[in-house]
């Protein structure tokens, strides 16, 4: 068996609880992506102490909305038909320290909680997420690793033995075969993602760029990934596919018109070596109104 097939989930056990790498990953990636965000919003005059708060509001939020999508994207596993649904069944929806979170909708629950936190602490929101959106796209890089220790999100069978290596392929263990190793692709694809959109983020003013540079990029990686896996296919239509493949495409359309909208409302929108730290805005409103009062 190659070793990518001989791979333990479980990272350690503690006061007689496994704990999973997936879990292990999953929060290192959250915790990366606060420390990343912390040292980009500086520039919006909020503070740590601001995005520690946003992050215990979107975060739970964010964890609910990944679990929804794995629970529904997999019916038979929680709802078996075969026997009345019990309290076992019903845990198990919940037991997220087993592993089975959806990023594809974990990504806008967080988003929406980072909404809902804007608006009671009196947040420009549209501000906030332009400056560390692409941010999630690391954690989503990161995240992936957490599919190969629990051998998921792969994609079609690898026949050829001359492709048989990782990282183009993985072993799955369960199946005793070898498939592409999806997971690793989406890594190296928004890991390339978020190095593209923290310069673009440093050099274009177009307020809401930012938001649909993530919507079209991530969503375009999804696509290929989703083209890749013969379990996301309904009745041999990949729906998955060309669902990421509407909304990044509308996406790009929205962006390509918010940009053209912008250049001739304010001029100049690109700045290549980058915006000056006196053109940033506050992301606090309170702080605006103060500034329109002195003035």
């Amino acid at each position: 068996m190659h070793w990518t097939g001989n791979i333990d989930p479980v990272a350690f056990t503690i006061f007689g609880r496994d704990v999973a790498w997936y879990g292990v990953i999953i929060t290192t990636s959250m915790l990366l992506g606060l420390f990343i965000a912390i040292r980009l919003v500086k520039k919006i005059n909020l503070t740590s102490d601001d995005l520690i708060e946003l992050f215990l509001v979107a975060i739970p939020i964010a964890i609910l909305g990944a679990r929804i999508g794995y629970v529904v994207l997999h019916p038979t596993q929680f709802f078996n038909l075969g026997h009345p649904f019990g309290w076992d069944d019903f845990v198990n929806i919940f037991a997220i320290w087993d592993g089975g979170l959806t990023i594809t909708t974990g990504a806008p629950f967080g988003i929406l909680g980072g909404l809902l936190w804007s608006k009671i602490r009196k947040i420009d929101f549209l501000l906030l997420a332009d400056t560390v959106v692409f941010v999630i796209l690391i954690c989503q890089a990161l995240g992936r690793w957490g599919n190969f220790f629990n051998q998921e999100l792969y994609g079609q069978q690898v026949l050829n033995p001359s492709l048989q290596f990782f990282p183009y392929a993985v072993f799955i263990k369960n199946e005793n075969a070898w498939f592409q190793a999806t997971f690793f692709y989406e890594s190296i694809g928004t890991s390339i993602g978020f190095f593209l959109l923290y310069f673009i983020s440093r050099r274009l003013k177009v307020k809401g760029a930012g938001v649909l540079c993530y919507i079209s990029y991530y969503f375009a990686v999804r696509s290929i990934i989703e083209s890749m896996r013969t379990g996301s296919m309904i009745n041999g239509v990949h729906y998955a596919m060309i669902a990421c493949i509407l909304i990044s495409v509308l996406s790009a359309i929205g962006l390509a018109f918010l940009i053209i909208h912008t250049k001739k409302k304010q001029g100049k929108i690109w700045y290549k070596n980058g915006i000056p730290l006196s053109e940033y805005p506050s992301a606090k409103l309170s702080d605006r109104n103060k500034e329109k009062i002195s003035n």
